[in-house]
């Protein structure tokens, strides 16, 4: 009898031993996950052209071709996820380097001009988990040029700025260099950018910085305080934004809790299942 009872305490204690090795290894499994999903970089894919060359049915294919996409806006150096501070400091000290090696801003000599943004606009697309968040816009404005020479034209390019919930203005995009004329609507230019990863569910301002091709300065700049297109877009990236099937889930914190709440109620009752000698 007393060896029975030595081999049922000696099987007891090494089943308890395994329980509280589950336990550990469930925690840091659980920690490791969360720790990732504090780590993820942020990546967009983002595409921009005149409103009038894009039609709803081009749309939904450059749309469709951004999730496609393998190569980022950050990877490309469309993207630098900067604060906007930061950038016009480092464009500041370039100025100031370029001016101190003799070299001058490609600026045509008796040419003057006026820049503004007229207006802008923000479209969402792309909720698939139906909460009212989406992981597609796209942001329209209308740069106009007023120039005091015959030249109505010129050649511009912007920088596009997200900023979550009132916190710094941080780049997500850079445009090609594109032509505007005038006070012409037809040159309204339009950026669709599709949130890859690394946006957590918020909502987001949304500024835009324009710059004339050869001069260092902004020329003209729109922001949420302008516009309320602008203004507290409901925005999440795809991993945030996954299809709404209507099932029980349990997340990954319930499940720790759940398995932690399982484990506890086995090693008492085999507690309660050793025989003392």
């Amino acid at each position: 009898m007393l060896i029975n009872n030595s081999v049922d305490k000696t099987v007891n204690s090494d089943l308890f031993n395994k329980l509280v090795l589950l336990m550990t290894m469930s925690l840091f499994s659980f920690t490791q996950v969360n720790a990732s999903e504090l780590s993820v970089d942020q990546y967009t894919v983002s595409q921009g052209a005149y409103k009038k060359d894009i039609n709803e049915h081009q749309r939904k294919t450059i749309i469709k071709t951004n999730k496609l996409k393998e190569l980022s806006d950050q990877l490309s150096g469309k993207a630098s996820a900067k604060t906007r501070g930061a950038i016009l400091n480092n464009q500041k000290q370039s100025f100031t380097k370029a001016q101190s090696n003799g070299s001058s801003e490609n600026k045509s000599s008796g040419y003057y001009a006026d820049f503004s943004i007229y207006g802008a606009s923000s479209y969402l697309q792309d909720d698939y988990d139906r909460d009212g968040f989406y992981q597609t816009f796209s942001v329209t404005f209308d740069a106009d040029v007023y120039s005091y020479t015959d030249n109505q034209f010129g050649e511009v390019y912007a920088l596009l700025y997200l900023s979550k919930n009132g916190g710094p203005w941080r780049h997500y995009f850079t445009t090609d260099n594109f032509i505007i004329e005038g006070d012409s609507d037809l040159d309204e230019y339009e950026v669709i950018s599709t949130f890859v990863s690394g946006y957590s569910t918020d909502h987001y301002d949304v500024l835009i910085d324009l710059y004339e091709v050869g001069y260092s300065d902004i020329v003209t700049s729109i922001s949420s305080n302008d516009s309320d297109a602008l203004y507290a877009l409901p925005i999440e990236s795809a991993e945030y934004d996954e299809p709404y099937v209507e099932v029980v889930e349990v997340h990954g914190g319930s499940l720790y809790w759940l398995t932690l709440l399982l484990l506890s109620v086995l090693l008492i009752r085999l507690k309660n299942r050793i025989i003392p000698i």
